[in-house]
């Protein structure tokens, strides 16, 4: 996020309380510059609210939901109440990551030897309209190195990936489902178990797990930093124990989960 954005009708925001009075209270934006937001008594908790301090006071950090954004002007309307605990978590989680993410970008300039805040205004805002934030960037830059190489040039690139890998842990996806494997054949329990043991992980960042949850029920998982990329081996690992089996003279079939 740009700190020369504005936010928008229905964003969530992360404010500090610097003013608190008996209709309301004022945030000052931490993710977005010279910009403020307003939250009306009635915004500020479910239910009647009768001393405004017992649910927001001067120094919290809060966050919110962006109800209007006012233009021209540097006030815009908010409320407190209409955040669930979950989307809250959520948003303190992604504003922790972008600042974390910005100190990782220091580092990117520190270690090749250029202002900080040319490399920002250079490679920040094109980044983050490409990754949806900073943080995401680097997430990127991690699981996808050699793409990342390709997407974006300058001295900063290498480095950048350097730094992701030293201090971010990329998120993971897991899907998998139920494969249903029998053979009438006298030796079908070999070619079930030979089956089962052609599959491996197409990527070297992804894990491929089958397990037996009762003979003829196998479960197949598989662990990757993406959905693509687990949707890709999932189906590559399951079409071909399918392809072995019956190569074997058995039977199967794959059911999601």
């Amino acid at each position: 996020m740009s700190p020369l954005d504005v936010p928008e009708d229905g964003d969530y925001i992360i404010g500090r309380v610097i003013e608190v009075k008996d209709f309301g209270a004022t945030l000052e934006l931490l993710e977005y510059t010279d910009q403020k937001a307003f939250v009306h008594i009635s915004e500020v908790a479910s239910g009647w609210v009768k001393y405004i301090r017992d649910f927001i006071r001067e120094g919290q950090m809060v966050v919110a939901k962006v109800t209007k954004v006012k233009k021209g002007s540097k006030i815009i309307d908010a409320s407190v109440r209409q955040v669930s605990g979950h989307r809250k978590k959520e948003k303190i989680r992604e504003w922790k990551n972008e600042q974390r993410a910005s100190k990782l970008l220091e580092l990117v300039a520190k270690n090749i030897k250029v202002d900080y805040e040319k490399l920002r205004k250079e490679v920040r805002n094109d980044l983050v309209n490409n990754y949806e934030s900073l943080y995401v960037a680097f997430e990127e830059s991690v699981i996808n190195s050699e793409d990342f190489k390709k997407s974006w040039k300058g001295p900063w690139v290498s480095e950048f990936i350097k730094v992701g890998v030293e201090n971010v842990t990329p998120p993971y996806v897991t899907i998998g489902g139920m494969l249903s494997l029998v053979s009438e054949k006298e030796d079908g329990v070999e070619g079930i178990k030979t089956s089962l043991m052609g599959p491996e992980a197409i990527h070297e960042d992804s894990k491929l797990t089958i397990t037996s949850d009762g003979a003829p029920n196998y479960r197949i998982l598989v662990k990757a930093p993406n959905y693509k990329q687990a949707e890709e081996e999932l189906k590559s690992a399951v079409d071909l124990v399918l392809k072995i089996l019956k190569k074997e003279g058995g039977v199967g079939s794959f059911e999601r989960a």
